[in-house]
C-alpha cells in the first residue's frame, strides 16, 4: 500500500483516513494523531466517517467534529454529532466523552439549558449520557446547579451507561464548582447510584465525609 502524506487531509477521503489508522494501534491517542493530520477533511467525508461501520472511523469523526467546533463553532456540528447519537451510532461511551462537553455543552453555557434536559428524555442510553457529561463544561466555569439539575433526573436509572458518568461528573461538580453542594445532592440522592458510582462521586472528599456518604 502506498504512503499517503503525512500532514493535511486537504484532499483525502475517508478511505484515506481508514487505511491511515489501520496502520496505527486503534487506539485513542492514534485516532487523535490521525484526526489531527486530517482535520482538514471535508463535511461530506467526515460524515462518512461518522455513519460508517469501522469503530476507528468514527472514533476519529468525532475528534473531527471537535476540532471543527474548537476552530470555528457552529451549531450544524452539535447536531451532526447528537443526529448519529440519536441513530445508535455512538455506541462507545469513549465517543460520548470524547465530544460530548464541547460539541453539546460549552455550546449552552450562558445560554437557554432546555436542548440538555431534552435528551435526558431520549430512550437511547447514549444520548442520556451526553447530557451528563455535557454538564462538565458548567461545572468547569463554577456551576453546580446545571449538573445537578440533570444528574437529578437521571440518578435513579440503573444502566451502566448513565451511571458511570454521573459518578464521574458529581466527583469533577463537586471538585470545581460547589463541594457543599455535592454532599447536600448526595444526602439526598446518594441511594440511587451503584456503589461504583457513588464511589467515584465521593472519591476526593475528606474521608470522613467519604466513608458516611458511602455507607
Amino acid at each position: 500500500m502506498t504512503r499517503l502524506p503525512a500532514v493535511g487531509g486537504r484532499g483525502h477521503d475517508a478511505e484515506a483516513v481508514l487505511a491511515a489508522l489501520a496502520r496505527t494501534a486503534g487506539d485513542v491517542a492514534a485516532a487523535r494523531r490521525v484526526a489531527r493530520q486530517f482535520a482538514d477533511l471535508d463535511e461530506g467525508e467526515r460524515s462518512a466517517l461518522l455513519w460508517s461501520e469501522d469503530p476507528g472511523a468514527r472514533l476519529v469523526a468525532v475528534l473531527l467534529l471537535v476540532h471543527a467546533m474548537r476552530a470555528d463553532p457552529d451549531p450544524e456540528l452539535t447536531d451532526e454529532y447528537l443526529a448519529a447519537a440519536k441513530a445508535e451510532r455512538l455506541d462507545d461511551p469513549v465517543l460520548v466523552d470524547l465530544g460530548a462537553e464541547e460539541l453539546v455543552g460549552a455550546p449552552l453555557v450562558g445560554a437557554s439549558t432546555g436542548p440538555l434536559f431534552a435528551l435526558v428524555k431520549s430512550d437511547v442510553a447514549m444520548v442520556r449520557r451526553i447530557a451528563v457529561v455535557a454538564t462538565l463544561a458548567f461545572a468547569k466555569q463554577g456551576d453546580a446547579e446545571v449538573p445537578l439539575a440533570i444528574a437529578g433526573r437521571l440518578v435513579r436509572e440503573r444502566g451502566d451507561t448513565v451511571q458511570s458518568a454521573l459518578g464521574w461528573v458529581l466527583r469533577e461538580t463537586g471538585k470545581r464548582a460547589s463541594e457543599s453542594a455535592l454532599v447536600a445532592f448526595l444526602e439526598r440522592n446518594g441511594r440511587f447510584l451503584t456503589v461504583a458510582a457513588r464511589a467515584t462521586a465521593t472519591e476526593h472528599l475528606p474521608s470522613a465525609e467519604r466513608d458516611r456518604l458511602r455507607g
